[in-house]
């Protein structure tokens, strides 16, 4: 059944939006409702002249991908136990031509499976298999460990394998992406889902040994990464270990159809450079997890 929803998903994406809307309160209520501008850009996006080719590849790859049955979350109940809290303008886009983008529960059901169609060309255990990878760039004495915009908690999840004796939190700011994430990645024991922003985690000055930053900076725009490596700087322990990976800066403009607000910003994107102005020392950057890359950074002791 869960594999049924993701095409439903793929469906709605590869559609124009003026064939066949995107109904919020079909899903989980009206709480988040997708605002008319989103159908707009989504519709633009999939008008553009560019090849559509590796879009539809991922579509059509998602109904293959094992995932999660997510068919018995009652989710009205579920986000009924969050707060309302404000999303910031950059937040609220419909990322990946997904209208709601992770406001919605297409996004959190979803998230496997495209992850896994994405990357399956690339590692044999896919997208999970890359986490491994990832997780081999954290010192292993890391003993509190936080995952930064880390979604369903796939990330966070895989680094509480490899490393039981730390406690590692996911933060992430979409109850739809939690949500899903405690079907997918919960019930492990030194693994937690927790909602909040990457630039205002609420956590304590140099109280963590170990920061991950997995797919997150493409997403937003260059003023809240660097807020972002401000917040990581002053939670980081002195010595303490950034670890930030994403795609390579060319890469969303071969992705045409998903629709992806900050591209042209990230096209221009110097990693080594904004985390010196951000204070962190001994950048060193890796190709551990291809496609993707990595460049570890540490607090200053």
């Amino acid at each position: 059944m869960a594999e049924n929803e993701n095409q439903k998903g793929a469906d709605r994406i590869i559609e124009s939006p003026k064939q066949r809307g995107f109904d919020m309160s079909q899903l989980a209520g009206d709480r988040f409702p997708p605002p008319a501008w989103h159908f707009d850009k989504i519709a633009e996006e999939m008008a553009c002249p560019e090849p559509k080719d590796r879009m539809m590849g991922v579509v059509k790859r998602m109904g293959s991908q094992t995932v999660p049955d997510f068919s018995g979350i009652d989710w009205d109940k579920a986000l009924a136990a969050y707060g309302d809290i404000e999303y910031p303008t950059y937040y609220e886009q419909p990322f990946h031509s997904v209208p709601g983008g992770y406001l919605s529960e297409a996004a959190a059901v979803g998230d496997r499976g495209a992850m896994e169609a994405i990357y399956e060309e690339w590692h044999p255990r896919r997208s999970l298999g890359l986490r491994e990878e990832i997780t081999k760039l954290i010192p292993t004495d890391a003993r509190t460990i936080i995952d930064l915009g880390g979604g369903t908690g796939d990330m966070g999840s895989t680094v509480a394998a490899a490393l039981p004796e730390a406690d590692v939190l996911t933060l992430d700011a979409s109850p739809f992406m939690l949500i899903a994430g405690e079907v997918q990645n919960g019930g492990i024991d030194n693994h937690r889902l927790q909602q909040g922003f990457a630039e205002a985690t609420g956590l304590a000055d140099g109280s963590v040994d170990v920061a991950l930053i997995t797919l997150v900076f493409h997403e937003c725009p260059n003023t809240i990464k660097r807020s972002i490596l401000d917040e990581v700087f002053r939670v980081l322990r002195p010595g303490g270990t950034l670890v930030l990976s994403d795609t390579p800066t060319d890469d969303l403009h071969g992705f045409r159809g998903f629709y992806e607000p900050y591209k042209k910003e990230w096209l221009h994107f110097d990693a080594e450079a904004m985390l010196g102005e951000a204070g962190f020392k001994g950048m060193k950057r890796f190709d551990v997890a291809p496609p993707l890359w990595s460049v570890t950074a540490r607090r200053p002791e």
